[in-house]
């Protein structure tokens, strides 16, 4: 029966797409940046590097729990962007790696979105979820949500990119 393809295909381009606009979004913003002000942000902000290095752990994580996906990031790279995390930007790599990482843990999702049936949305992963996603930790045990919070999430962290290059006296494409 062909009705299933037909009606997958539309549904897993258009999340697809969904989750390329918050991460087409960060590398925008991101792009401008070099070595010396990757690292670089004025009080109350945040380094493009840390930007990247978060949003990759986040998807690092979704492909872990969902994916059963080994770890594509050190635990002491995850643990050096976690939320409230003292970031140690010594140890940090270098722009053009962190870029690298970024888009191969949101390759990963993508690609994984595209082979999804509508059933598989509802699924819920085995794995409970870090408690240090705090409010967000049980939606995130359910696939669809989990996609939902994961393309909000870049976006969420594109808006303070964004600031971020207006305090830094850089133009914002957004």
């Amino acid at each position: 029966m062909t009705t299933a393809p037909a009606v997958t295909a539309p549904l897993n381009s258009h999340l697809a797409e969904a989750l390329d606009a918050g991460y087409e979004l960060v590398l925008m913003l991101a792009d401008g940046f070099d070595d010396t002000t990757a690292f670089e942000a004025p009080d109350g902000h945040m380094p493009i590097a840390w930007f990247l290095g978060h949003l990759a752990c986040a998807k690092d994580y979704f492909s872990t729990i969902h994916q059963g996906r080994e770890k594509a990031v050190t635990e002491e790279f995850s643990d050096n962007f976690a939320d409230g995390a003292d970031t140690n930007f010594t140890i940090v790599p270098p722009l053009e790696e962190m870029l690298r990482i970024y888009k191969e843990t949101h390759r990963t999702i993508r690609d994984y979105v595209l082979e999804m049936g509508p059933e598989d949305f509802a699924r819920k992963t085995p794995v409970f979820p870090d408690e240090n996603m705090g409010e967000y930790a049980e939606r995130f045990r359910t696939l669809g949500q989990a996609l939902a919070l994961t393309q909000m999430h870049d976006s969420f962290h594109a808006g303070q990119m964004a600031k971020l290059r207006i305090a830094l006296g850089m133009e914002s494409p957004v």
